[in-house]
């Protein structure tokens, strides 16, 4: 799989997918249905939101899930060390080392939108 490819996969699963999960779940879920605490809150602010400020509440998070992958992807590519780890983290698929330009790669295509 090259480079390409794997941050391509990764935008679509991680960025495009999640998105459509969490605005589905913001935009169907009655607050009496949430449990946990965290969630309760999260919709209780969503839903006190007009339609144009429940867009950008989206946009922050998918703004949040773009930039969340490419730090890990700068991690992985050896750009952005991580405090506590020693020695090199690698990214392989089938066996091959894919790393290198991760983060610029991922960077690029989510620009492009």
């Amino acid at each position: 799989m090259s480079p390409e490819r794997f941050v391509f996969a990764l935008q679509n699963t991680v960025v495009r997918d999640n998105l459509a999960v969490y605005s589905e779940l913001f935009r169907s879920t009655p607050v009496e249905m949430a449990v946990d605490p965290h969630w309760v809150r999260a919709l209780e602010l969503f839903n006190g939101l007009d339609e144009d400020d429940k867009e950008v509440f989206l946009q922050v998070i998918c703004h949040t899930m773009i930039d969340t992958t490419a730090n890990l992807l700068g991690i992985v590519d050896g750009c952005c060390p991580v405090s506590g780890i020693e020695g090199d983290v690698t990214l392989c698929v089938d066996g091959k080392p894919i790393g290198g330009e991760l983060q610029e790669l991922f960077l690029e295509l989510n620009e492009a939108g």
